[in-house]
């Protein structure tokens, strides 16, 4: 699995044949946040990893969405179809919203 710093300090991953989508968003919040996954709390606190994982499984029938946002432990994390997933740090101010989630 590889990893990358995108434009504007985004972290950059794609998930590999032997992970899930969720194991891949923890790694690369982890990356952003340079800690260990251990040191995160967990990705249910955020969104419900199961069903992270069922909308990305490229293995059943297939789902329409294209792409997934949310926030996780103070960063923006958008999934893709393709098993893309990129995490943005937040800005250090918080406006009061707990979560984000957002389907397309």
């Amino acid at each position: 699995m590889d990893t990358m710093t995108g434009t504007l300090g985004d972290t950059v991953r794609t998930t590999s044949s032997d992970e899930t989508v969720s194991e891949t968003v923890i790694a690369a919040v982890a990356d952003a946040k340079e800690v260990s996954p251990l040191d995160l709390d967990p990705l249910y606190e955020s969104i419900d990893p199961d069903a992270l994982d069922q909308l990305f499984d490229h293995t059943g029938a297939g789902s329409s969405i294209t792409q997934l946002s949310f926030e996780m432990a103070d960063c923006e994390v958008h999934v893709r179809g393709n098993g893309e997933v990129t995490v943005t740090p937040a800005p250090a101010a918080s406006d009061g919203v707990d979560r984000v989630i957002s389907l397309e």
